[in-house]
């Protein structure tokens, strides 16, 4: 399949994507309203991120990384429609299973720690808060297999827009469920538990008439048996400690936080939900559309078309994502105080968000391009390379989380976590040119130096952009702000003459091409 339809479905996922970050950072501004950089919601946080964990080694990991590239494969080849229902059939039992046996030994396990255990107070909160946020990894995990499903056929866009409805209850329960429980913030922050646990449910509800459409009925079975599910459970293996590279990263930074000023992992929460946004925009869209299309021209002995996309994908994200973290480290404080400053989110909140905010940026590039190779690696049904690569990173990060926090305090761990960004890169990159060929140092370094270059003389004037808005008041220095900048960064792509722009420009009917050959 040629680069041109992938462009045409990764930008109807950015689409989509941009429209769930909206209602993201929509939830955000409310919940930071309601619960600013505070003590308790760091606990909730964490909480709310151990089932995460799971979810993404468990469900999202291992779909994306042996249950897509699998069943990608199958169908290129040919399979039995019944045999295709039959194995993901098996995939959702197991899942189904294995997250509520997880939910009942959380349980067990928390019931013991609090009954008979002396535990410091930060850690009770986080223990009592997990027995009501766990059970959201039973429902978020068939929300990602119905994802998974969908992807597969190559529909992205209904499961692409599937978080909104997490966005919408999570909203709901803040202004119609934390009211149930009491005025005080530590009773508040139930009624967001329920929102947690409707949503997860809602998302994986949102794609069921999509999957019985395209795909056909969910078939309950436990035949694991099958060669197909072993393949994957062969690929999932590795998975399990790779997938869980990303979550245990975030979990130390976390808990280092919480060893620190109160509000500090509230802080880098919000931060990360703002420098992430162009990752998921570009990246992880980018990504999710290309594996099912890789992997297919992996099974057909399609090399030329599996590079020619790998290419393509380094080359976008560089475009994107190199303008997007000089403008956000640019418009720092301006963006957190725009989007969070009100009710509990005060000034003081502003100031240690975007502190670590422009520190993550540094290293925005180096994942959006370590999650292109990833992608390619699972195409090739490796998945021991990354997993590798992961552990390596993790021991990294908490050395340099403990150095760098030392003298910048949750700085050091967001500059940590971009030094991790580069490492992962560096280190994938290597390793896949190695083992597979395929990448051209040169072309990607090309690309790199030559929006990089670029960046520096338009970053210097959006600063001088940013310095004359500031008169004009926040919400014109920072849309006004953002508008032109994104307009000045196209001019300089067409008049520097940058091949990623033709992508875009044909979006909009530009006659472009014969610019660019000339």
């Amino acid at each position: 399949m040629s680069f041109q339809t992938i462009r045409n479905s990764f930008f109807l996922l950015s689409f989509a994507t941009i429209l769930c970050r909206i209602f993201g950072f929509v939830r955000e501004i409310i919940t930071a309203k309601f619960f600013g950089t505070t003590g308790i919601y760091d606990a909730f946080l964490i909480a709310f991120m151990i089932p995460n964990f799971f979810r993404g080694l468990l469900a999202e990991g291992a779909l994306s990384t042996a249950f897509v590239p699998v069943l990608s494969e199958l169908i290129a080849k040919g399979e039995d429609r019944q045999e295709i229902l039959k194995i993901s059939g098996a995939v959702f039992t197991f899942f189904l299973i294995a997250t509520t046996s997880l939910y009942i030994l959380v349980l067990i396990l928390s019931t013991v720690l609090l009954h008979f255990f002396t535990l410091p107070l930060k850690i009770v909160e986080i223990v009592s808060f997990l027995r009501f946020t766990f059970p959201y990894l039973i429902f978020v995990s068939l929300a990602a297999w119905a994802m998974g499903v969908l992807n597969v056929r190559h529909r992205f866009v209904l499961p692409g827009l599937s978080p909104i409805v997490f966005d919408f209850w999570w909203i709901v329960s803040l202004f119609c469920f934390t009211g149930f429980f009491g005025e005080s913030l530590n009773s508040r922050i139930f009624g967001l538990m329920i929102g947690v646990l409707i949503g997860g449910a809602s998302q994986f509800i949102f794609q069921v008439p999509l999957v019985l459409s395209v795909h056909g009925p969910i078939v309950l079975n436990t035949q694991w048996k099958h060669p197909a599910i072993i393949k994957m459970l062969k690929l999932f293996a590795p998975v399990v400690i790779g997938m869980s590279v990303g979550p245990i990263n975030l979990l130390v930074d976390y808990s280092f936080a919480r060893s620190l000023t109160e509000g500090t992992v509230s802080a880098l929460w919000y931060a990360t939900r703002i420098y992430q946004l162009p990752l998921g925009i570009f990246s992880i869209s980018l990504a999710t559309v290309l594996l099912p299309h890789m992997a297919g021209d992996v099974a057909k002995n399609n090399f030329e078309a599996v590079k020619e996309n790998i290419h393509k994908g380094l080359e976008q994200t560089i475009f994107f994502l190199i303008p997007s973290a000089v403008g956000i480290s640019i418009f720092r404080k301006e963006i957190v105080e725009l989007i969070f400053k009100r009710g509990a989110f005060t000034d003081y909140s502003v100031g240690i968000t975007a502190y670590p905010m422009m520190l993550f940026c540094i290293g925005l590039v180096f994942y959006g391009a370590a999650i292109i190779i990833t992608r390619a690696f699972y195409a090739y049904h490796d998945t021991a390379t990354p997993v590798k690569v992961g552990l390596i990173s993790i021991a990294t990060n908490a050395l340099l989380d403990v150095i760098l926090m030392r003298f910048m305090g949750h700085g050091g761990i967001a500059l940590s976590t971009s030094f991790v960004g580069l490492e992962n890169f560096l280190l994938l990159y290597w390793l896949f040119r190695r083992k597979f060929g395929l990448i051209e140092g040169s072309r990607i370094t090309k690309s790199f130096f030559r929006v990089f270059s670029i960046c520096i003389g338009w970053g210097i004037i959006i600063e001088a952009l940013r310095r004359i808005l500031s008169y004009s008041g926040l919400f014109i220095t920072v849309c006004g702000g953002i508008v032109i900048a994104v307009l000045l960064y196209i001019v300089f792509a067409i008049v520097f003459r940058f091949p990623e722009i033709y992508g875009i420009t044909r979006i909009f009917k530009w006659k472009t091409s014969s610019y660019f050959s000339s």
